[in-house]
């Protein structure tokens, strides 16, 4: 059985009267008189006031306040797929603690949850075809500050295209290699400009 919303009430103030947190009864809408009352009614009578079926309180919607948290949520999901992708394609430590914020722990929690082991050592280097492929990916759908979650989306993209075809390939090494690739290209416009 459900309680009803009259004993859910009851038992927060008279939780909130036992602490003495008075405030928080008034915030719930009871006047001192009411408190003063609920305080001296017997187990029998608070027993018959929390299962009366006449509703002592009301319940209004704050719509606004409700889009908000709903929204908040489905930005809260997203966050937590991404980072679950993010994992699964093979994300170091070092990329889940720049776009997320992860630490080595939480990070570690998180593979263990879903169940992804990764290979001890360093992050092997792609050949020189998938090298050149992950390049021609990134200019496809490059953003502009490697920094972004836009980035990071792009890289999880050009990973997951080009996993079926370059074996081991993981998040990392594409976010290794198209990191080095854009410094390299950042070193050589700024020679030509000079």
């Amino acid at each position: 059985m459900i309680p009803s919303l009259n004993y859910a009430v009851l038992t927060d103030a008279l939780n909130a009267l036992k602490e003495g947190n008075l405030r928080h009864c008034e915030a719930l809408g009871f006047t001192f008189d009411e408190m003063n009352a609920l305080n001296q009614l017997s187990l029998d009578e608070l027993f018959i006031v929390s299962r009366s079926s006449a509703p002592f309180v009301s319940i209004g919607v704050r719509h606004d306040v409700l889009r908000h948290l709903m929204a908040q949520a489905r930005q809260d999901v997203r966050h937590q797929r991404l980072i679950n992708r993010a994992i699964r394609l093979g994300g170091s430590i070092a990329l889940l603690n720049q776009y997320f914020g992860l630490t080595s722990n939480e990070t570690c929690l998180r593979r263990r949850l879903l169940g992804v082991s990764v290979p001890y050592g360093r992050t092997p280097e792609p050949d020189e075809e998938t090298d050149a492929e992950i390049w021609r990916q990134w200019q496809q759908c490059r953003a502009d500050n490697l920094e972004s979650s836009d980035a990071l989306a792009a890289m999880m993209q050009v990973t997951e295209k080009l996993l079926p075809d370059a074996e081991g390939l993981s998040l990392t090494t594409v976010w290794k290699r198209i990191t080095i690739c854009e410094q390299e290209a950042a070193n050589r416009r700024a020679s030509h400009a000079g």
